[in-house]
């Protein structure tokens, strides 16, 4: 029962005077009402806790006058509860001529519902979305090739293209129709290789404009300095 809706109606003078009408009993899951509805003369009203419930409700101020034809509502305050606390509460009209007794229960509310949607916040930035799976995607994950492996980073390509350019090096100091290499021809080879080699790995490591700029310049050096000596 939620607390905002529990309203303990009572209809005071319906058919004589000082006559109180209420449910036998109410229960609630937290704060509630009293709306004492008068259908006849004005009347005074007083109302009283009783039981283990007079520990957590109260009623401030307990006593009340209620016009003739109004309703007046009055709202109960209950503390917070871990059991449900049971006990009565006493309608007194007419200065104590009469008293009807309600019984009464306040159970501990429901727990809320947690949100199942679990955001970070933080973690990711503002663009990123949500998956299929409900699991969010960056927004700087690279796409998949269409065999389910990704596609190589700019840098790794480039490295690759160094890698052939050597092996292209490499075919063309061995001479025509396959003559023998001299020792300085497979020196400067080796030394073109273990170059581009060498400088793709500072590359993939750093990738930086500058060090790719450097690594650039070093590989063209190298591989017109193998094309004149082959030449």
């Amino acid at each position: 029962m939620s607390s905002e809706a529990a309203v303990l109606g009572v209809t005071l003078n319906r058919e004589r005077l000082n006559e109180v009408a209420a449910p036998e009993s109410f229960a609630a899951d937290g704060e509630f009402a009293v709306a004492l509805r008068n259908e006849g003369e004005p009347v005074h009203v007083h109302l009283r806790f009783d039981g283990p419930l007079a520990g957590v409700a109260a009623v401030a101020p307990p006593n009340h006058y209620v016009d003739e034809g109004s309703t007046r509502t009055v709202r109960v305050s209950v503390a917070p509860v871990a059991d449900a606390v049971t006990g009565t509460l006493d309608i007194i009209v007419g200065h104590g001529a009469e008293k009807t007794t309600v019984q009464l229960r306040i159970e501990p509310p429901e727990p809320e519902e947690e949100d199942s949607t679990v955001r970070e916040d933080g973690d990711l930035g503002g663009d990123g979305s949500i998956g299929s799976d409900g699991s969010r995607e960056s927004p700087l994950a690279k796409p998949a090739a269409e065999d389910g492996s990704r596609e190589p980073s700019p840098v790794r390509r480039r490295v690759d293209e160094w890698l052939e350019r050597a092996r292209g090096a490499a075919s063309a100091a061995k001479g025509d129709e396959g003559s023998p290499l001299d020792t300085g021809t497979i020196a400067v080879v080796a030394l073109a290789g273990a170059a581009l080699v060498g400088a793709g790995v500072v590359a993939v490591t750093l990738d930086g404009l500058a060090v790719t700029l450097g690594v650039v310049a070093v590989c063209i050096a190298v591989l017109v300095a193998g094309f004149l000596l082959v030449e």
